[in-house]
């Protein structure tokens, strides 16, 4: 059945999710045989060969309530595994534009996830999915960090607010990767998250200089942090599809 927003019938079994629509064009370097598929709303579909594997990779729009749909449609025409690799910010001292992140548990400071289920504080990623994208991230020798990501709902948040995340040991900070975990979780799919770091945006600095927030510092670097996170998500797949468990 066409899904109303996807615009497709049929997907593959192995989905890889960005948030952008027009960072489809990285993904498909990654791949052969590259063909597009659709293109509705915020929802551009295509599909390649990664190593012999088929794979899809749809662009999911900006925050929740948009990925949500995509979550939703992909699972009807037949996803089984979903890996988010968008951008983020990161909060730890330290962190450089690039560096990537592979959360081990998200808050739910949404409102999309509360929909589905009321009074919801956090969501994991599969176990499978989680461990293999680490020990994909290791065999690369990458810089990655792990742990508790937070998705919200305002890009533009208050700086009172996000100041409000010193010290509560919060790794991340991005706007989709709740509902996709959720979502993929009660639809019966498998799903992870590696996140870049577009920003790095420790809230000991921001509380000294608000508008570093939103300043991208190094585009070179987020670049090749955006190669490395599609790398390790196709590796990922690869050794799911192995059967491989950890």
């Amino acid at each position: 059945m066409i899904q109303p927003h996807l615009n497709i019938g049929r997907i593959n079994k192995y989905v890889l999710l960005p948030g952008d629509p027009g960072r489809l064009d990285t993904f498909a370097k990654f791949l052969e045989r590259v063909k597009a598929v659709s293109f509705n709303r915020e929802y551009r579909v295509i599909e390649g060969n990664y190593k012999g594997l088929e794979i899809s990779v749809v662009s999911s729009g900006m925050g929740c309530p948009s990925a949500a749909i995509a979550v939703e449609e992909l699972a009807n025409i037949g996803a089984k595994v979903i890996i988010r690799v968008g951008t983020c910010g990161g909060l730890l001292m330290g962190m450089s534009a690039g560096d990537l992140v592979i959360p081990s548990d998200v808050l739910c400071w949404d409102g999309t996830t509360k929909e589905y289920k009321k009074g919801i504080d956090s969501v994991k990623p599969n176990k499978q999915v989680f461990n293999l994208l680490q020990k994909s991230a290791e065999k690369k020798k990458l810089n990655f960090f792990t742990g508790l990501n937070r998705t919200h709902d305002a890009y533009y948040e208050p700086t009172e607010n996000f100041l409000k995340l010193k010290g509560k040991g919060i790794v991340s900070s991005e706007m989709e990767a709740s509902a996709v975990l959720l979502i993929s979780k009660l639809r019966g799919v498998k799903a992870g998250c590696v996140l870049i770091v577009k920003t790095p945006e420790p809230p000991e600095l921001v509380e000294k200089d608000p508008k570093m927030i939103y300043k991208l510092i190094n585009e070179e670097k987020v670049i090749k942090g955006t190669d490395d996170a599609i790398y390790i998500a196709l590796e990922t797949i690869k050794l799911l599809d192995r059967g491989e468990v950890l």
